[in-house]
């Protein structure tokens, strides 16, 4: 376990150090991009990125688990696989291009169209670069991985906002992830050149069953995560959409990267113990029991500091999304409690497992959302996603305490002492909030305020002692050098 423990704080360190540095990034580009273009844009954009993920995140985080957990993969097998993946890219990127006309036909919009052509060669280079990326994972490469993620959020970020004061409109938020896959793939290829080969059915067919349960996981945990996007912007406009996204994605920023912070590191290192199910469940237990620990103090937090980020960051125009984003970021905690769970379900090779306990979700989060909308009440989506957020996590953990043979009891006595912390400073804030009035930046530097005192005496009377150890784990790192 110690063993783990020092490569984990390792890739977290690495990891980590990308990812949010990269929030700050992109939160400052944002910032700027939300002053000069309209909800409207942002609605768009917002549907097209979800078709995006239909197309090639599918694939790519299908196939790249799978050769991260196959330890008998050989050179052959690696350069079968890599040309297997262009002949996908080019069907994919085709398919795509056929399914243009239609989607901006559904929702009547020709700017759209536009928009999802361009976004054609991020399918493209996402799809070759699984095999180069997966082997950058695979070699638990993440100082390099994290250089690379934060040379190209940087540079795309600097030349999004010039290109938006150029005159670009809408485009200029195409750049990024555009420019990213396309970036991403050049770095990643010239770090670890992977050949090509003779496409053979023996290569694919190791990691094929894998893939497939891992791809229909992916799949629905993209549909229930974006049906609620693609129903407003149809049936509730894309100005609501815009105010609606700019909310959610605000909240997912450090969702996403919690998430890709942990699960790049812990996938590769825990599949090294895939027979072993008692060092998995300990190890995913710990993990919670690290998270509870500040994952429904942020929820509250979030929820006090709702107007203050909002006006803040993205100006008065984008007041209606306030009320949004606060509902919303009551569903930070159980999300963050998420963030570890699908390393270990793909660890003790239990995709399949994953993939049904999804399932489950994404019919719930669709017929939720298909109320919402038929009552068209805006605000009951956002409260709808809340609900099923908690009810996801109450699935995934049954699901994966029938898989150890354990009760998910064990992980609930974990949280809810934090849950406990997380009540006491929920009046705290209100009070503080009440206080202070309605000027929002004095009663969100409060608030902050507020929050900082109550972890520092949360940390002095050592009701956070994973936090506590892990912070010195990380300084102790820092001072060796490594």
């Amino acid at each position: 376990m110690a063993t783990l423990k020092n490569s984990f704080i390792s890739g977290v360190w690495y990891t980590g150090l990308s990812k949010y540095a990269g929030v700050f990034i992109s939160i400052a580009v944002t910032a700027v991009l939300a002053r000069a273009l309209t909800p409207h844009d942002f609605g768009i954009v917002a549907i097209a990125t979800v078709f995006i993920m239909v197309f090639s995140v599918v694939i790519t985080e299908g196939f790249s688990p799978a050769i991260i957990q196959n330890k008998q993969l050989a050179d052959v097998d690696l350069r079968s696989i890599n040309s297997f993946t262009y002949l996908m890219a080019i069907v994919l990127t085709g398919l795509y291009l056929l399914a243009v006309p239609l989607i901006a036909n559904y929702y009547e919009n020709e700017v759209l169209g536009l928009v999802l052509r361009i976004y054609a060669l991020s399918v493209f280079f996402s799809v070759i670069n699984i095999v180069p990326n997966a082997l950058l994972m695979k070699a638990k490469r993440f100082k390099f991985i994290a250089k690379r993620s934060l040379c190209v959020q940087l540079v795309l970020g600097v030349v999004s906002i010039v290109t938006v004061y150029r005159g670009a409109g809408i485009y200029a938020l195409l750049i990024n992830p555009v420019g990213g896959s396309i970036l991403v793939f050049m770095v990643s290829y010239a770090a670890n050149p992977v050949g090509w080969g003779r496409v053979r059915r023996a290569s694919v067919a190791k990691i094929f069953s894998y893939s497939v349960f891992q791809m229909l996981y992916t799949a629905l945990h993209i549909g229930y995560r974006n049906i609620d996007k693609l129903l407003i912007g149809k049936y509730m406009g894309t100005i609501n959409l815009g105010y609606y996204e700019k909310s959610y994605r605000l909240m997912m920023l450090p969702l996403e990267n919690v998430s890709s912070v942990i699960m790049p590191v812990l996938h590769p290192l825990l599949s090294e113990y895939q027979n072993n199910k008692d060092y998995l469940w300990d190890a995913y237990k710990k993990m919670i029991a690290f998270m509870s620990e500040f994952c429904f103090i942020a929820s509250v937090a979030l929820f006090f500091l709702a107007r203050f980020i909002i006006l803040l960051l993205f100006g008065d125009q984008w007041e209606p999304a306030v009320p949004v984003f606060q509902i919303l970021s009551l569903s930070v905690c159980f999300q963050l409690m998420q963030a570890p769970m699908g390393a270990i379900f793909l660890s003790a090779n239990a995709v399949r497992q994953l993939m049904l306990s999804t399932l489950w979700i994404f019919l719930l989060m669709t017929g939720g959302i298909v109320l919402a909308i038929t009552l068209g009440i805006f605000l009951l989506v956002p409260v709808v996603v809340v609900i099923i957020f908690l009810l996801g996590f109450v699935i995934y953990q049954r699901s994966m305490a029938r898989i150890f043979g354990r009760r998910s009891r064990e992980v609930y006595w974990l949280m809810l002492p934090h849950i406990a912390y997380a009540a006491i400073l929920f009046p705290i804030l209100y009070g503080v909030s009440y206080v202070t009035g309605g000027d929002f930046l004095w009663q969100g530097i409060m608030v902050i305020l507020s929050v900082l005192l109550y972890l520092s005496v949360l940390l002095y009377t050592d009701r956070m002692p994973q936090t506590h150890r892990f912070v010195i784990g990380l300084l102790k790192k820092r001072r060796r050098g490594g």
